[in-house]
């Protein structure tokens, strides 16, 4: 008896041991198969980064696989937005007409006809009766001079003492620098706009030109000229704050010669947007270190709803309850675009780009009927709140049917985890539905860096901060990056208030034509 009781206890502890081994291997499987998915993931999205198409757009029909997936009220509404699916349509761009150009300087070439035609066969001299007319774009090389300036010295014939007077040295933005505005201004905007790295325009200067200004000395130019340009920048800066409506993104930046930093580690540009309208201002700013810190200091006096994605540099923002952030439903829905473009079947990833997809079509529409801000928030009451309840119930509803730590767990629990954020728009009508303007802001920052690579200096750094600021606020208002930076080097160094430095803000400028593109 007391044998068969031991052989029972033994039985008993091995499959004891054996239940937990089983669990155990459960657990590592699906830790396997979890990362397995994730890698498999990152290597189509590098795969499309690389080689693939990058548009976000998507047809209908890859959307029909996923209806049954909803109940019978929700799949009517939806069918019924898919019968009401608006169709894209290409427009070609058509050739430039005269008119589009008639801004441009005329010149008149004459193209006489050869001698020998100029007599009729009868003998008598033909006369003009009319003119064939071709217009052609024409270019002329960029003029490099020196511009000598001679300041009058002037004294007494009959030789009195005390006599002799110079004229006064224009007053210049940077008096230690040979270079007049309209260089300097150029050079500016060729590193800026024009994404071109120092070292092309050194050689391009001197390859093409003959004129020899090294990659050091316009380095130094474009910090001179950034210093002179602070005024401005600090005005802007309290415009942007002193609106509650703003948004912010950030991007790396590499730096070689920082104190107490190794040259390989990466520092951020932060994009500021903001500022009420018909002043949208665009600020950029560097930061190495502590960034919840220099966010928290920034903003310390802010009030207002920031844009932003749910990076935590953002986290702590909204800590004393004055300002909060309106999170980007771009990111939320690009997590489950990349699943279903990746993936062999659309599956749960494209019914949830679907809501989306009826999302902004709502925006779409705002848009095209010009709606005011009230009258924008109105149309979301009424057609974007529903849709995205509908999104939240369907999110709560498979979030417990896929793995926690697969791409498409991951893109549930990024929306549930940051749902409060990604609704804020439905609150004010003056909200966007994502923080896409920013990022086309940073885009032109991005696209630089891809050139320079990196700064050498910090004060190389935040030069380059204020120049991309300055010089996106003033696209953003109509204007000539390149015109407006000569017309500003030319007027500070004669403001001497401060409403003679609020003159030259991109919103206050006249806009004469040599200021317009």
């Amino acid at each position: 008896m007391n044998t068969l009781v031991q052989e029972k206890t033994a039985l008993e502890t091995r499959v004891f041991y054996l239940e937990t081994e089983n669990e155990s291997l459960k657990k590592q499987a699906q830790h396997f198969l979890e990362e397995y998915e994730r890698l498999l993931h990152m290597i189509k999205v590098a795969n499309r980064t690389l080689y693939g198409q990058k548009s976000e757009k998507h047809r209908d029909d890859e959307f029909n696989a996923t209806l049954p997936l909803f109940d019978t009220a929700e799949s009517a509404t939806i069918e019924e937005s898919a019968d009401q699916t608006e169709t894209i349509t290409y427009k070609r761009r058509k050739a430039k007409r005269k008119d589009e150009m008639k801004h441009l300087p005329r010149k008149e070439v004459i193209i006489e006809v050869a001698d020998a035609d100029r007599v009729c066969h009868c003998g008598c001299e033909k006369k003009l009766i009319r003119y064939e007319s071709k217009d052609k774009i024409h270019y002329q090389p960029a003029v490099f001079e020196i511009l000598e300036e001679k300041r009058e010295v002037l004294a007494c014939p009959n030789g009195c003492e005390n006599s002799i007077v110079t004229a006064d040295a224009p007053n210049v933005a940077l008096p230690k620098v040979r270079a007049t505005e309209e260089l300097l201004s150029h050079i500016a905007v060729s590193k800026i706009l024009d994404r071109q790295p120092l070292y092309h325009l050194e050689k391009q200067f001197s390859t093409r030109y003959h004129v020899e200004i090294t990659r050091q000395t316009m380095a130094r130019w474009i910090v001179d000229m950034s210093k002179a340009f602070q005024p401005l920048i600090n005005l802007m800066k309290e415009t942007l704050l002193s609106y509650d409506i703003g948004a912010l993104d950030a991007t790396m930046l590499q730096v070689l010669n920082e104190e107490d930093r190794p040259a390989t580690r990466k520092s951020y540009a932060y994009c500021m947007r903001g500022g009420p309208p018909c002043k949208e201002v665009v600020l950029y700013e560097y930061n190495a270190k502590d960034h919840k810190q220099f966010l928290a200091d920034y903003f310390l006096d802010y009030r207002g709803t920031l844009h932003a994605d749910a990076d935590p540099f953002f986290d702590d923002l909204p800590d004393k309850g004055l300002i909060k952030l309106s999170y980007c439903n771009a990111h939320a829905r690009r997590k489950f675009e990349q699943i279903m473009k990746t993936a062999k079947s659309p599956g749960l990833a494209a019914a949830a780009v679907y809501f989306y997809k009826r999302i902004y079509k709502v925006e779409r529409e705002a848009k095209d009927l010009k709606l005011k801000p009230e009258e924008r928030h109105a149309l979301r009451q009424e057609k974007t709140t529903p849709i995205m309840a509908q999104l939240k119930a369907w999110l709560d509803e498979h979030a417990p049917m896929v793995l926690p730590q697969s791409p498409l767990g991951k893109a549930i629990a990024y929306c549930l985890n940051h749902w409060a954020g990604l609704n804020e728009f439905l609150k004010d009508g003056r909200l966007e539905v994502d923080n896409n303007l920013t990022e086309q802001q940073i885009k032109y920052f991005v696209m630089g860096r891809k050139n320079f690579l990196f700064c050498d200096t910090v004060d190389g750094a935040e030069a380059i901060m204020i120049h991309y600021g300055l010089m996106l606020t003033a696209k953003r208002h109509g204007l000539n990056p390149l015109a407006y930076y000569v017309h500003i080097l030319k007027t500070i160094p004669h403001c001497k208030s401060f409403s003679d430095f609020e003159k030259l803000l991109p919103w206050n400028i006249s806009k004469p034509t040599s200021l317009i593109p």
